[in-house]
């Protein structure tokens, strides 16, 4: 059996990896990052996952822009971009559709089309990605990209799992053959006050909502997908929705 701690959307948040660590012991094959990670501290998350004693596999997303592809966070830290990674059987493979690409950003610089330009890079990298999974075992891959890929049953077709993020919700649907599951956001802040408080400027505060997954996969029952939550004690607070305030603190 293998087993996977899969999460996304870190978004920079030290604190939110460092209570993911508490929370779980060093029996996983590897550990999965969906996208997102944050341009400001990767160093620092990179530094905690590699603590879990197993690979760090990952693929960027929209906040991470600014990370180059080729960085080096660790001897076990593997993007997985166009790049196949073996772990009991299986393989995992994924996409990086943002983080720096020196020759993409040559060319987008020079384009009088940009758009054309995004366009017809990322059906060049879709295609490199269909050719490495067909001439591996497409049944026993895992696909890892930020955003959900679509028409995957034209492009990638065998494949049995998918994993993404960038929705910051759990979903695990399986359709025309093909499972899906948002392994959630980590760094999901819901802003609070005390009951009864009447919020000042400055006094905002916030618990950390966050999620991950647990992936384990036999060869008698394939894979399942188990959703852990970081399920904080709203006792005593009330909840603030439809705002963030940057300025808050989170409650200890």
């Amino acid at each position: 059996m293998a087993r996977f701690l899969a999460c996304s959307d870190i978004h920079n948040d030290v604190i939110a990896v460092r209570q993911l660590r508490a929370r779980e012991a060093n029996d996983y094959d590897a550990v999965i990052v969906a996208g997102d990670i944050g341009s400001e501290r990767p160093d620092e998350v990179f530094d905690i996952l590699r603590s879990f004693e197993c690979p760090v596999l990952y693929v960027f997303g929209n906040w991470d822009r600014r990370l180059e592809r080729n960085r080096n966070f660790g001897a076990d830290c593997h993007h997985l971009h166009l790049t196949p990674f073996s772990i009991g059987g299986l393989s995992l493979v994924g996409e990086s559709i943002d983080g720096i690409d020196p020759d993409w950003e040559a060319s987008l610089a020079a384009a009088a089309d940009r758009a054309l330009v995004c366009q017809a890079h990322l059906a060049e990298e879709r295609a490199k990605l269909r050719t490495i999974i067909a001439a591996q075992a497409p049944e026993r891959t895992i696909v890892v990209s930020h955003y959900r890929l679509t028409k995957t049953k034209t492009f990638l077709p065998g494949v049995p799992l998918f994993l993404f993020g960038h929705i910051h919700r759990f979903e695990d649907v399986t359709y025309r053959g093909q499972r899906f599951v948002n392994v959630s956001a980590l760094d999901k802040k819901v802003m609070v006050s005390r009951k009864g408080e009447r919020v000042k400027p400055g006094g905002y505060r916030y618990l950390n909502d966050g999620s991950y997954v647990v992936i384990s996969h036999s060869e008698h029952a394939g894979f399942t997908v188990e959703p852990r939550r970081f399920d904080p004690d709203f006792s005593g607070w009330e909840r603030i929705d439809g705002i963030f305030h940057s300025s808050a603190t989170e409650v200890e």
